[in-house]
This record gives structure tokens, C-alpha cells and sequence, in this order.
């Protein structure tokens, strides 16, 4: 058996891994819960129903947006409250400045974890 042989069952291995803000006392600020949170936030211009499209409660999703701020010292959203129509909350200019970057950031983390996993693999597979 060649060393491609023996070393193939490795092409099944996923590298799992989370991303998370913390603040130096490491309270959770910011990780892949919130940011696909106000991300949503950004989509439906609602924290109802960014919270029912991740399938977390309000309480939770609100919650956590006062944790985020107050750790921050900055404000991510603007809320309007009811009406007939009901409240809007959307992302202020921070919060979207916030969102995009923290998306560049996960996106530049991303493809260098890839080519860690690439470097991984072949190491493994030449063994």
C-alpha cells in the first residue's frame, strides 16, 4: 500500500473551530450567534425577526445586543419603537461599520485556516 493509499482516509477530516470577541475581564462581546444576529438585524430592519430566523428568543437576542454595546462603550442599532405596524431596529452606521468589518475579518481568518487545514492534510497524507 503507497503512502496515498494508507493516508486517504484523511480527505474525511473537518477542522471545526469558533471565533470569538471577549473583553479583557472575558465577557463574551461578539461571536458567530451575534454577528449572524445583526446581520439578520441588517436584513429585516427587525430584532423579532432576526431572532426567529436564527431560532433564538427575543430575550436572548436583546440580551445579548445590551451585553455587546455595553462592552463595546458604543451602540449597534437604532430601535423605533411600535405603531400599528409595529417597532423597527436597525443597525446604525457602527453597527454596519462593525458588521463589515468583523466579516473581513472572519473572511481573511477563514482562508487562512484553509490553507493551515491544506498544510495539515499534506503533511499528513506524506507522512
Amino acid at each position: 500500500m503507497d503512502s496515498g493509499e494508507k493516508f486517504s482516509h484523511y480527505s474525511n477530516i473537518r477542522i471545526n473551530y469558533r471565533i470569538w470577541m471577549s473583553s479583557s475581564t472575558g465577557e463574551n462581546i461578539l461571536d458567530d450567534e451575534i454577528w449572524a444576529l445583526l446581520k439578520a438585524i441588517d436584513e429585516s430592519n427587525s430584532l423579532r425577526a432576526g431572532a426567529q430566523k436564527l431560532g433564538i428568543s427575543y430575550r436572548k437576542a436583546w440580551g445579548d445586543l445590551v451585553n455587546a454595546e455595553k462592552l463595546l462603550g458604543f451602540t449597534l442599532i437604532d430601535k423605533q419603537r411600535g405603531g400599528a405596524l409595529g417597532g423597527v431596529t436597525m443597525l446604525n452606521e457602527e453597527g454596519k461599520r462593525f458588521v463589515k468589518t468583523y466579516s473581513e475579518f472572519h473572511r481573511q481568518f477563514q482562508e487562512a485556516v484553509n490553507q493551515i487545514i491544506i498544510s495539515l492534510k499534506k503533511s499528513l497524507k506524506n507522512g
